[in-house]
């Protein structure tokens, strides 16, 4: 019964966000124009031809000359030659060696006259992620039991709902933001009830969410716009531009879109432990009303939101780490560096995500009290056995 409500719910809270979003945000949809058809191909480097020093205009730099045996596609077995550092810059760091593994990008002469060229893209890192992967997902069971389990189920569904329903959409021209949400809706809802399964507790968490996450997409449609973002800051969004052809993707939707995926990583977290704190309390002492049960959750949800909004703010730190260090050897007073656009985007990101987290608190807390309630105290003791077992 409870999910039923739940759904509807959720519908219903959507309903009222994606329209002004679509309005807001709509363009016709274009087709990606054509390009020469590259391939990405796995290869070995069997032999180093020459390294050394290189200058690469005011770097000096080190390079070298490879051949590297093809081990995939219709040229399976080549053996071509690659350079390293020459005209692209390199580091010590991604100096190879005889045996290693990488992927080479392949482009094929078009006109006549032309070279074909082959380019090592990266080093392949498959082994090391897999065995990661691996002691990542171990870990979660040993602790987590069969809970860990519907967690590596939920984590799953929320890659191929982001690989297989989100990304397709975008590039085919739809909407970032109508799908962002959508794809948003699906996976909350399937992870918050595969994981911590359906019952009151749950209901809450979902209906605290959708809330929450509305808010927060309408802050991020706001302050985008009043922020002039446009979504093209990074080197990232110039490539799509070029891989798509100009104008076929929204890049300001896009970048809206990602604002609200990346809250509800967070915001799920945030309104689970709300729910479960009060169901708990109430489990504990039944004699509790309803605005005693909320002021608990609160004083617990302070606690954790100052926490949670200093991770949130961490995260896109350590992300931008990089950028920071850059934009501290300028010479620019501080406001002109925190005014370029790449690093706005970070700071609406990070600030709009934390006044959800924020909303989320007493949102889901006055939910799950008034559920809580409205519930008997063996039927929550029942449903936390259950849940846990």
């Amino acid at each position: 019964m409870y999910w039923r409500i739940a759904l509807l719910f959720v519908v219903l809270v959507s309903a009222l966000l994606v329209p002004v979003e679509v309005r807001a945000q709509e363009q016709p949809p274009q087709q990606p124009e054509e390009r020469a058809s590259s391939q990405t191909l796995r290869a070995e480097v069997v032999e180093i031809l020459e390294e050394g020093m290189h200058d690469l205009g005011p770097i000096t730099q080190p390079y070298q000359i490879l051949t590297v045996e093809l081990l995939e596609g219709a040229r399976e077995g080549e053996i071509v030659e690659v350079e390293v550092g020459v005209i692209d810059l390199n580091t010590t760091e991604h100096l190879y060696e005889s045996g290693d593994q990488v992927f080479v990008s392949y482009t094929p002469a078009t006109e006549p006259g032309q070279e074909e060229m082959f380019i090592i893209t990266d080093r392949v890192r498959t082994t090391p992620m897999l065995v990661l992967a691996a002691m990542f997902a171990a870990a979660i069971i040993a602790l987590g039991r069969w809970k860990g389990v519907r967690a590596i189920i939920g984590l799953a569904f929320t890659f191929a709902v982001i690989i297989y329903f989100l990304i397709p959409r975008i590039l085919d021209g739809a909407n970032p933001v109508t799908i962002s949400v959508l794809a948003a809706i699906f996976i909350f809802m399937f992870t918050l009830y595969i994981v911590h399964g359906i019952g009151r507790m749950t209901t809450a968490a979902v209906m605290g969410t959708s809330v929450s996450l509305m808010i927060t997409g309408l802050l991020a449609f706001i302050w985008v716009r009043l922020s002039s973002l446009t979504g093209l800051a990074s080197d990232e969004a110039a490539f799509i531009q070029v891989m798509v052809g100009g104008e076929g993707i929204n890049m300001q939707g896009l970048l809206l879109g990602g604002i609200i995926i990346g809250a509800l990583g967070v915001l799920d977290d945030v309104t689970v432990s709300q729910s479960s704190t009060v169901f708990e309390l109430r489990k504990a002492n039944p004699k509790l009303t309803m605005a005693q049960l909320f002021s608990s959750g609160i004083t617990v949800g302070r606690d954790h939101i100052a926490a949670t909004v200093n991770t949130l703010v961490l995260a896109y730190a350590g992300v931008a780490l990089p950028l920071l260090i850059l934009f501290t050897q300028l010479n620019e007073p501080v406001m002109h560096v925190l005014n370029r656009e790449i690093l706005a985007e970070e700071i609406v990101r990070t600030l709009v995500g934390s006044l959800g987290l924020i909303c989320a608190v007493p949102l889901t807390t006055a939910i799950a009290a008034y559920m809580a309630v409205n519930s008997k105290p063996e039927d929550i003791a029942e449903y936390h056995h259950g849940h846990h077992h």
